[in-house]
């Protein structure tokens, strides 16, 4: 049996600029039940300093090769006329990470930039 792992961060909300952290638990469970009807089961839970970390695990599926909209020059002849491109499950798992990769860089340099701009727990303009 093989496994598929996901791992989503609940960043933490302030209630104002010197209020209270807390999570939104709307958020959370919105997020938890498009996970569970994904396929995805909750199996742990971890505080960090940004908020609170989550682990999902589902069993990994050999699905059927799907049908990818092609990159311009490439794929097979498809009914039609069109061009078509074969992806195998592994493919789009690859792409998922990297695009997850991505977002999460971009969060992390924006925070950073945010960060540059207070002093303490005060925001400079």
């Amino acid at each position: 049996m093989h496994w598929q792992y996901r791992t989503i961060l609940f960043e933490f909300q302030k209630d104002s600029l010197l209020g209270d952290k807390y999570i939104d638990d709307e958020e959370l469970e919105t997020t938890l039940n498009e996970q569970g009807q994904s396929g995805w089961e909750l199996v742990a839970v971890t505080p960090v300093r940004e908020g609170i970390l989550s682990f999902f695990k589902r069993m990994h599926q050999q699905a059927e090769p799907k049908v990818k909209p092609p990159a311009k020059g490439t794929g097979n002849q498809a009914p039609g006329g069109g061009k078509q491109t074969v992806v195998t499950a592994e493919q789009l798992q690859r792409e998922e990470k990297e695009h997850i990769r991505r977002l999460e860089q971009e969060r992390r340099e924006a925070m950073l930039r945010q960060e540059q701009d207070l002093i303490g727990e005060i925001k400079i303009r």
